[in-house]
């Protein structure tokens, strides 16, 4: 699922549990995991109509480029592999 907040902020998530969140908010630099509260996570982010492969791809590409920590590397990894195996599926 891609996100934004009010200050604009897109990120993705990687993990839900449906008490805890985890997601990977974009930033300049070295990405970083951001875990909240199932309800603090409702109040801050709204679903955005960005279109979650071209959102994966952008995001690998600055990891590629400036870095990750591993669990947002695995996360975004994980979510990649989901996606094209979803994809593969319909045809």
């Amino acid at each position: 699922m891609v996100v934004t907040d009010s200050h604009r902020t897109t990120a993705i998530v990687i993990r839900n549990d449906g008490h805890k969140v985890t997601l990977v908010p974009m930033k300049s630099g070295r990405l970083s995991a951001r875990t909240l509260n199932f309800d603090e996570f409702r109040q801050e982010w709204r679903e955005t109509g960005y279109g979650l492969a071209l959102a994966l791809t952008t995001f690998l590409t600055h990891v590629m480029k400036w870095g990750a920590s591993l669990e947002v590397t695995k996360g975004l990894e994980k979510l990649a592999a989901r996606d094209r195996n979803v994809v593969a599926s319909l045809f």
